[in-house]
């Protein structure tokens, strides 16, 4: 029986939420209700997107080489373009914009110098509970974003920043985990001269 072909490719889905992010951002700074609501619905949007385009791709076996770059890559897109907008309108500190980015370039640094020794740096657990504590955690700040512009006379700023604080301390300890597992390979990176 012929493999039956997904409704939509999961790439395209992958490839939508690109420039949603920058979208949610735009309505964010905004700093209305109206631009608040519409930025966290897009932030859904980008989160429920992400299950679906993984969940097509493994029901009609479309698993693809380019997917599985691309997926993680638009993650991180989308999700590190959601932090500076939250930076922009002083929900997350410098540092905590610039943990996440250090993070998640010296990850992919980290597996360039292990793929030119032909060694696969697989997923770790940290890296897992990293991506849901981020997606989580922007859902909860976008929910209490929305919340604060209703009540503002409650303290909802605060719980967002503490959610944050939270996403940034978990990343931070992803780098710290894979920087101790991929040591041993950029160890014998380091010291190898080459052929003389």
């Amino acid at each position: 029986m012929a493999q039956q072909q997904p409704p939509i490719d999961p790439n395209l889905i992958t490839l939508a939420r690109l420039p949603l992010a920058p979208l949610a951002v735009v309505f964010l700074t905004m700093e209305t209700v109206t631009g608040v609501v519409v930025a966290a619905v897009l932030a859904l949007l980008l989160e429920l997107t992400d299950l679906l385009d993984g969940k097509i791709a493994r029901d009609y076996n479309a698993v693809s080489d380019f997917g599985k770059l691309f997926d993680p890559f638009s993650d991180a897109f989308s999700r590190f373009t959601l932090f500076l907008g939250l930076y922009a309108i002083g929900v997350a500190d410098l540092w905590m914009i610039m943990a996440i980015f250090y993070r998640d370039s010296s990850v992919s640094f980290f597996r360039t110098v292990a793929a030119t020794r032909n060694v696969v740096i697989a997923a770790r657990q940290s890296g897992k509970i990293k991506a849901v504590v981020q997606g989580v955690g922007t859902q909860i700040i976008f929910i209490t974003l929305v919340g604060q512009e209703f009540r503002p006379d409650l303290p909802l700023d605060t719980v967002a920043w503490g959610v944050m604080l939270v996403v940034t301390l978990v990343t931070l300890w992803s780098f710290v985990d894979y920087f101790f597992g991929s040591l041993p390979v950029l160890r014998e990176a380091w010291s190898d001269r080459g052929e003389n």
